[in-house]
């Protein structure tokens, strides 16, 4: 028997002959319900023939792929599903970042339109504050100080005179001491009648300026009303007070105030209080208008001191 190189074959037992009207045995395996590997009766093994069992083994090999492949493909489905839900959850995220972003930057837009708004209003209104501080500095300066002659009102010299005089004994400092100064123009009157109310104004302002070149900058002079003017000298005793009385007095006597109808004299008749220990302002006020009444009566154009807070009558003034 001729073998093929590469190919197996199985012995083959002899055949026992035939007799004439036996029938064909039919092989191992080939029987109904046969398995392929039949046994020999008495349970002796027998060697069988096949050309399919290399067939039958490709085929039970290929069934295991097949199903493992199909549980491959059906993994490859679940991740090709789970990568397409990702692919599509990516791109929804990046629609809504694009669209987060294009909010953002409108939001910024915004924010810095309403920062400069905001810088703009801020700047008017620090106009608007630095305006009011100045209307409110200048309404203060208009009330406080006399608009013609630049002296304090009445109001503001006696709220400083209440602030700088001398303290009951125990309420100040020891030893301060003050003079209150109550000044009035002479024959003022007939400077409006023989001149004119022009020449009155320009009169006032002569007479405040004459005034101030003899005072220091800690001390204070106020129009009272009309021509009748108050000046208070801090830390100044009784005989420093008179020395600047008379420096004001010779100021204004010498310098005549210029007008339209050419220059005019003036004269001021001034009277003093030195502060006494333990003397109210008012008190001090009486006793200064009381000596200026005395200056008046007594020609004019003069500086007169007050006696003693015990010596004033009482309730005596202008």
């Amino acid at each position: 028997m001729t073998r093929n190189p590469g190919t197996t074959t199985r012995a083959v037992p002899e055949r026992a002959a035939m007799k004439d009207g036996d029938a064909s045995p039919e092989p191992d395996g080939c029987k109904a319900g046969g398995g392929k590997t039949g046994a020999a009766k008495g349970g002796a093994p027998a060697n069988v023939f096949s050309l399919f069992d290399n067939e039958e083994a490709v085929l039970d090999r290929t069934e295991v792929m097949l199903t493992q492949l199909a549980a491959v493909a059906d993994g490859v489905k679940v991740l090709a599903e789970a990568y397409r839900r990702g692919y599509r959850e990516q791109r929804r995220l990046v629609r809504m970042s694009d669209r987060m972003q294009a909010d953002l930057q409108k939001a910024n837009k915004r924010l810095g339109e309403q920062q400069r708004d905001l810088q703009s209003l801020n700047e008017a209104l620090s106009g608007e504050i630095e305006t009011s501080a100045r209307l409110e500095a200048e309404l203060r300066r208009l009330a406080d100080t006399d608009p013609l002659t630049g002296a304090l009102a009445r109001r503001r010299f006696l709220e400083v005179c209440a602030r700088d005089w001398p303290r009951r004994p125990g309420e100040g400092r020891p030893g301060q001491t003050a003079c209150l100064l109550m000044l009035d123009l002479d024959r003022f009157k007939l400077v409006n009648d023989s001149h004119g109310h022009a020449a009155g104004d320009a009169a006032l302002i002569a007479f405040v300026t004459a005034c101030r070149s003899a005072l220091r900058s800690l001390d204070a002079v106020g129009r009272l009303g009309g021509e009748e003017f108050a000046v208070l000298l801090v830390e100044t005793g009784p005989e420093d007070g008179a020395a600047v009385a008379e420096r004001i007095r010779a100021a204004v006597a010498a310098h005549p105030v210029a007008t339209e109808t050419g220059p005019i004299g003036i004269t001021v008749s001034i009277g003093l209080a030195a502060a006494e220990p333990g003397e109210s302002l008012q008190a001090a006020m009486r006793r200064a208008d009381a000596a200026l009444y005395a200056a008046k009566h007594g020609g004019r154009n003069r500086v007169e001191r007050a006696p003693g807070a015990a010596c004033c009558p009482p309730g005596h003034g202008s």
